[in-house]
This record gives structure tokens, C-alpha cells and sequence, in this order.
């Protein structure tokens, strides 16, 4: 069994009488007593141990208690270390000299044993308070750093020239506090996206607080958002403060807004537009600080024409506006995300595949997505846990047949997307050959059936630099 640490006391007297005393009594209620006869030897001693707290008598020749208690607070490198003055029963000046000069207790000459062991325990049970309340905050610091630098966009996989707009986006919509809309298909990592901006601005230390409008229940979507008063309807066995107060001063995401009821858009535009909330069933406002980022996988303009979104409400929310890509759009990416997700399930697992091989990815590559970067996660988890070979093969994949996408307007494809010219559609496939034969311009030519002359050429002509 591990003996309990006793709690160590320095106890600084002049007087050896006093001081024998102190340390016979103390020594048997179960502390460590070290002792020395000046403030200078109190000093010294302070360089070589790190008592649990200081018994310090206020009068002293040379150097009494009130400076060497004003020196050990200057030099001092536990701030949380207790210091107690013993003093006459009828100095009443130097006990208020004492505690304004950092003393944190007093006990009077001649003292009851008993009296002092209780101020001592006291002490100590503030101070491991106190050390235990710093580490706590300590602990809340590092996770925020952590999780700052978790979701700041230095750590959004991605080198393709889609993604490199994307962090020009976030970059600039983090040096504000508007309104963002991100708009994207489902599975293209529009949350990420999100957490990004919120870290990366001047509200990362504030909450980031996530709701999706589509699952939010029809009869409670105002009370979800909003909060209730207990008794407000049935059910509310109690006050809820609502999503938006527990976001207030930092960054609310509302997720797929676009699903969100006529009724609901209303209220929530009155919010936005008076910045108070009032619960349901309440009549006091609270005010509100804010940032309102949202997303939607429809088109708002579509849908307000539609007069299935509030028009002003989109006005509101839309001051900047940034598009995740779908994956199709990014396939030079892929293989930067399949290392990644790999490497974090060999982390999880404590397992070493090394990767992909070059039929897996050129089958990766080629494949379109639907679901984009979520389904993507899911192939390679899926082959992951089959996988007993240091290389995935295009074998272990599980790729389903694209849907064929329904057809779009002239001069638009699926969801809305522009064509790419001739020109960006050669540039895309030879990035995409590169990024399989990882940049070995002799494999990529093979794979593109041109001579290596040529696939020279086109990379300067397209300034393609991977």
C-alpha cells in the first residue's frame, strides 16, 4: 500500500523554544516540519524545497515576517502556496500589514495547538482546492488549443485547386462576424467547413453549438431553438435555456437550413433581425451576440422563388456565401484523403496498412461519389476492417454503381453545376493520372497513352504543379 505524502510546513521563528514546540506538536498530528530561525535562511531554503505551506512570525531581528513575506511573494513560484503569520495577541497592525501584503491567514502568540492545526488543515484544503481549480482550467485551455487547431482550415485535407478557393473563403469569412451560408452537397464536409471559420476567427475560444434544422421535431422546433419556461406546454417539466443562448457570444451552425418550417423561418428571422430571444412561455428577452453560419445541400434561390424560403431570411443569412465542393470536383484530393482516413484508422486500431494500391486507387479516382467525402469514409473503413494485407486492392472495395444524374438545364450539370470547358476537363484528367502514378511523369504519360513530351507540355501549358 503507497504511504500518504504528509503535507510539508516551513516554519520560520527566531525563537528555538518556539520553534522545538511548534515541530514536536505539529511533527505528531502528521506533518513534515522543516524549520529555520531567519527570514535570509527562510529564502534559501525556499531554492531547494516546495513546502505544502509557511508558518512565518512576524517579529524577527534583521529581516522580520512582513518582509520576508513581501519577498517570498516577489520571488514565489507557487502562487497557491499559504502562507500563515503568527503574531501578538494584540498586534492588530501587523496582521492588517501582513494580509495586505499577501498573507492569507493569522494566528495570535500564545496559540491553542488545536486552533492552529485547524487554520493549518484549512489552509490546505483551500490550496488543493485551488491547484486542482487551475489544473481544471488549465485542462479546458489545452482542449480548446486542441481542438482549435483540430478545425482551423490548415487541417482540412485537401492540395486541389477547388479546396485552395475553399481556404481563401474561410480565411476570409473568419477575419469577420457575418452571417455565412455554405452551401454544398450532403457528405462534402460542410460542418468541417463551419468549425473551420468558427476557429479560425475571433470567436475560437466562444461556443460552437450545431443543430440540424431537419431533425429538429416540427412541435418543438421553437422551443429546441428558442428555449421554454417549465409548464410552457406539455412535457416541459423544466426551463431549457434553447440552442441560441447556449451559443450566445460564439458561433451557432444551423445545418441544412433549408428545411426548416415557413413558421419557423419567421421566428427565426425576428431573432436575427431584434437580436433578443425569447423563450416559450417566458416574457423576459435576452440579448443575443450571435454568428449565424448555416448551410443547405438545396438552392435557396430556387427555393425562395419557389416560396418555400423566406426571402428576407435569405437576405439576412447569405452576406457571404461559400460552396463545398462536391468530391467529383476534387478527385486530385482523393488520394490525400484516403492516406489520412487510413492513417487515423491505424491509429484507432493500432494495425500498419501502408495504403492503397495503384488498381485500388486509379478505381478510387474514377469512381464519382454521389455521397462524396462521407462515402468515401465509409469504402475505406469498409475494406479497412477486411483488409489483412499491408496494401488495400481494388478487390476489398465496395464502389456502387453511380446513379445516372438527372438532367439539368443547357449549359448546367447535376445540382446545378457549370460545365467544364474542354481545357478544365484535360487539365482535371491529368491531375487526376499524376495523382495516381504520384507524380511519376513516365507512369502518368502510360496511363494517359501520350508520349512524355507532351504530357510535359500540357503540364506548363495548364501550370499544373503537384
Amino acid at each position: 500500500m503507497t504511504k500518504e505524502k504528509k503535507p510539508i510546513l516551513l516554519v520560520v521563528d527566531d525563537e528555538e523554544d518556539n520553534l522545538m514546540v511548534l515541530k514536536g506538536r505539529l511533527s505528531r498530528r502528521g506533518y513534515e516540519v522543516i524549520c529555520v530561525f531567519s527570514g535570509f535562511e527562510a529564502l534559501k531554503k525556499l531554492e531547494t524545497i516546495s513546502p505544502d505551506l509557511i508558518l512565518l512570525d512576524v517579529m524577527m531581528p534583521e529581516m522580520d515576517g512582513i518582509e520576508t513575506l513581501k519577498k517570498i511573494k516577489e520571488g514565489q513560484l507557487n502562487e497557491f502556496l499559504p502562507i500563515i503569520l503568527l503574531t501578538a495577541k494584540d498586534d492588530k497592525e501587523s496582521r492588517i500589514v501582513g494580509l495586505e501584503a499577501g498573507a492569507d491567514d493569522y494566528v495570535g502568540k500564545p496559540f491553542d495547538i488545536d486552533e492552529l492545526n485547524a487554520r493549518i488543515r484549512a489552509m490546505l484544503r483551500i490550496r488543493a482546492l485551488n491547484m486542482a481549480l487551475d489544473n481544471s482550467k488549465k485542462e479546458v485551455k489545452r482542449l480548446t488549443s486542441e481542438l482549435k487547431g483540430q478545425y482551423t482550415y490548415d487541417n482540412i485535407i485537401g492540395a486541389s485547386e477547388a479546396m485552395r478557393k475553399i481556404f481563401e473563403k474561410i480565411k476570409g469569412a473568419a477575419s469577420i462576424t457575418s452571417p455565412v451560408v455554405i452551401t454544398g452537397e450532403s457528405g462534402t464536409g460542410k460542418e468541417l467547413i463551419a468549425r473551420a471559420i468558427h476557429y479560425s476567427s475571433q470567436l475560437s475560444d466562444k461556443p460552437f453549438v450545431p443543430v440540424n434544422c431537419a431533425a429538429l421535431p416540427a412541435d418543438l422546433i421553437e422551443s429546441e431553438l428558442f428555449g421554454h419556461k417549465k409548464g410552457a406546454f406539455t412535457g416541459a417539466v423544466s426551463d431549457s435555456p434553447g440552442i441560441f443562448r447556449k451559443a450566445n457570444g460564439g458561433s451557432i451552425f444551423l445545418d441544412e437550413i433549408g428545411d426548416l418550417p415557413k413558421a419557423a423561418q419567421a421566428k427565426l428571422l425576428r431573432v436575427l433581425q431584434e437580436g433578443t430571444v425569447r423563450p416559450v412561455g417566458g416574457t423576459e428577452e435576452t440579448q443575443l451576440n450571435v454568428r449565424v453560419i448555416a448551410s443547405t445541400n438545396i438552392d435557396l434561390d430556387e427555393a425562395v422563388e419557389a416560396g418555400n424560403f423566406r426571402e428576407d431570411l435569405y437576405y439576412r443569412i447569405s452576406v457571404l456565401t461559400v460552396e463545398s465542393p462536391p468530391l467529383r470536383r476534387r478527385k486530385s484530393d482523393i488520394p490525400l484523403l484516403v492516406k489520412h482516413f487510413i492513417g487515423e484508422l491505424n491509429k484507432k486500431f493500432i494495425r500498419n496498412i501502408r495504403g492503397v494500391d495503384d488498381s485500388a486507387m486509379k478505381a478510387l479516382v474514377g469512381y464519382d461519389w454521389p455521397g462524396n467525402v462521407r462515402e468515401l469514409v465509409n469504402v475505406i473503413e469498409s475494406c479497412y476492417v477486411y483488409a489483412d494485407i499491408e496494401w488495400i486492392g481494388e478487390k476489398h472495395l465496395n464502389l456502387k454503381k453511380s446513379p445516372k444524374r438527372k438532367s439539368e438545364p443547357q449549359g448546367k450539370t447535376a445540382l446545378g453545376e457549370e460545365f467544364l470547358t474542354l481545357d478544365e476537363m484535360e487539365k482535371s484528367h491529368i491531375e487526376n493520372a499524376l495523382v495516381i502514378a504520384e507524380n511519376n511523369k513516365a507512369k502518368a504519360a502510360r496511363l494517359l497513352a501520350i508520349h512524355r513530351s507532351l504530357l510535359y507540355k500540357k503540364i506548363e501549358e495548364y501550370h499544373i504543379g503537384l
